[in-house]
């Protein structure tokens, strides 16, 4: 059986609204390709960009240094552990709260990259996207890792409740 993959990212474009707090992304052209044509005797063009952002803008993986100065950056976690995992999509946009508890087994999510649909990320690309929204109950993050989940997606904004400053999710996810 073929592995699918399937595309989760979102646009990031010049000056959209970042994560509250951190820079706007800046992205722009350091040679474009008018300008670059006279390098090559206009028989050639090419387009180099420059590229300013904090990390944490757009769709991104988090891995364990983020939150444990020891713990192994991206570049350390085999690609196997993060592409071609199989998947199990839970659904939580009827959630009548804030902190979202999908309802599942503990075999349905062992080992598999784990997504959590609520619908915030139709907001992406708006400063509404960044008001207090979606998060993982701290029960649920607490399954989540007794069923030793493989990877664990969401298409909001972060795993916590901003207000909770301790980050328990983040911490125990990673």
């Amino acid at each position: 059986m073929a592995t699918r993959f399937v595309e989760l990212n979102h646009p990031l474009e010049d000056g959209m609204a970042p994560y509250p707090g951190l820079p706007t992304p800046k992205i722009t052209a350091i040679i474009d390709h008018a300008q670059s044509r006279a390098r090559y005797e206009n028989r050639a063009e090419f387009y180099l960009g420059r590229v300013e952002m904090p990390c944490n803008v757009g769709t991104y993986l988090d891995s364990p240094f983020h939150r444990h100065r020891d713990g192994k950056d991206l570049s350390q976690i085999p690609l196997e552990r993060v592409a071609g995992v199989p998947g199990l999509v839970l659904d939580a946009s009827l959630s009548s709260t804030r902190d979202v508890h999908p309802v599942c087994t503990q075999s349905e999510v062992r080992g598999k990259a784990v997504l959590i649909r609520t619908g915030w990320d139709e907001r992406w690309g708006k400063n509404s996207y960044w008001e207090p929204g979606p998060f993982l109950a701290h029960s649920f993050i607490e399954f989540l890792v007794s069923a030793k989940a493989g990877l664990v997606g969401v298409d909001f904004w972060n795993v916590d409740d901003p207000a909770d400053l301790s980050r328990p999710a983040h911490t125990r996810l990673l």
